[in-house]
């Protein structure tokens, strides 16, 4: 993050200076603020309205949770049998209830007992081997790279020759 606001200072003061030191880029930037400086000043406008509109939703929505997590009565529950000595964290209500869930389930069905069987000791057969596969010494005419086709030279001294005489 510090980097990025170096940077950011760096290539800044960069432009500056280059606006200070060269009339062209003056001449430039002095039309485009002329041709184009209320359009640009609209947009400035209407941008920084738009972002604090929506910061201000963002703010009041979470004062609102926030607030309504406040006015909640807090009751204590009691400890699970069995828990561990280290303090509840504050879970989620969507991972509390599914917690709750599972913990309800594994009390009323017991796990079914695993049955243990001893695999037969007869060795396994290999599969059958495939046949054999022929290939094809037929060398193609194109070479595919990517997406494109591209056509491969026959003779390619030769192109160089015909080129080296015209």
């Amino acid at each position: 993050m510090f980097l990025q606001t170096l940077l950011i200072v760096f290539l800044s003061s960069w432009i500056v200076e280059e606006y200070l030191n060269n009339i062209y880029l003056q001449a430039y930037v002095n039309g485009v603020i002329q041709a184009d400086g209320s359009l640009i000043a609209v947009l400035v406008i209407v941008g920084a309205l738009g972002m604090s509109l929506g910061l201000f939703k963002v703010l009041k929505s979470t004062h609102k949770q926030i607030g309504a997590l406040v006015s909640q009565p807090q009751i204590p529950s009691p400890a699970p049998v069995g828990s561990s000595s280290k303090p509840a964290m504050d879970l989620h209500p969507m991972v509390a209830a599914l917690k709750a869930e599972m913990a309800h389930h594994a009390s009323m069905e017991p796990l079914p007992p695993v049955e243990l069987k001893q695999a037969p000791s007869t060795p396994a057969q290999a599969p059958p081997s495939p046949p054999p596969t022929r290939t094809l010494a037929v060398v193609p005419s194109t070479i595919i790279t990517g997406n494109m086709p591209v056509l491969k030279r026959a003779n390619p001294d030769r192109d160089a020759n015909q080129n080296s005489q015209q």
